[in-house]
């Protein structure tokens, strides 16, 4: 697998392997690659796999955020490293809707989305970004989980980890679907058994944004099983350059 450029937007994970096949990772809203690194130390990853790296967290932390989701896709669509055939696109939660918005001017294999309601609910979701930071902290764990008590109780903390969550968040609520809006790849949606806030229901509607194939699977775990399912996720991506 040829890298030809390299960008600080996307940062790999693992060693290159002796591959064309190639995962593209985004995050979750306030995520980095912290946690896919730590995965991927006991579960080395056997596709190329890259993780989307945005301003405001870990190596970037002092760099201003992209203000609006069409200049964020822009950028990750023309940062996105060349490669010798179209990767997968993963995206979890918020990762899953940059995923989607990427893949509509990027040509990817396919896509894997995560925790994510489908775009036609977005809107309908009350927003929270507007709250001030302990309630909206409190509303966060309440939606998604993952928000220790002593985080929620420590304003120090929280003045350094809410803004880059609550800019993420931002750019969700903002989104809003244009009629026949569609991607001609295949999607598959996972979901968790115990996620609280995105069900099944919520991400059927994945169906209408593709041209092309669709399916679902539902998974055990919360809304960040796809952390703790580290391997199996990279393996189901995989699979989808068999298909």
């Amino acid at each position: 697998m040829s890298l030809v450029n390299e960008s600080k937007w996307y940062r790999r994970i693992g060693f290159p392997c002796d591959s064309a096949e190639t995962v593209i990772w985004f995050p979750h809203a306030g995520g980095g690659a912290a946690p896919l690194i730590r995965a991927a130390r006991s579960s080395p990853p056997r596709v190329n796999l890259f993780v989307a790296t945005l301003p405001g967290r870990e190596g970037r932390f002092l760099e201003p955020m992209p203000e609006t989701l069409d200049e964020l896709t822009s950028i990750l669509v023309r940062e996105m490293p060349v490669l010798e055939k179209p990767p997968v696109l993963i995206g979890h939660s918020f990762g899953g809707l940059l995923a989607y918005r990427v893949a509509q001017s990027f040509r990817g294999r396919s896509i894997l989305v995560m925790a994510m309601t489908s775009p036609d609910r977005i809107a309908g979701n009350a927003p929270i970004t507007h709250l001030e930071d302990r309630e909206f902290a409190e509303k966060l764990d309440q939606r998604y989980g993952g928000v220790p008590k002593t985080l929620r109780e420590n304003d120090e903390a929280m003045r350094l980890f809410l803004p880059t969550v609550r800019h993420d968040l931002s750019l969700l609520e903002s989104y809003r679907q244009t009629a026949g809006e569609t991607v001609d790849i295949p999607i598959t949606a996972l979901v968790g058994t115990e996620d609280g806030r995105v069900t099944a229901a919520a991400m059927q509607g994945w169906s209408e944004r593709t041209s092309n194939r669709f399916q679902m699977q539902i998974w055990r775990g919360d809304h960040f099983f796809p952390i703790g399912q580290f391997e199996r996720v990279l393996q189901t991506a995989q699979s989808m350059f068999l298909t």
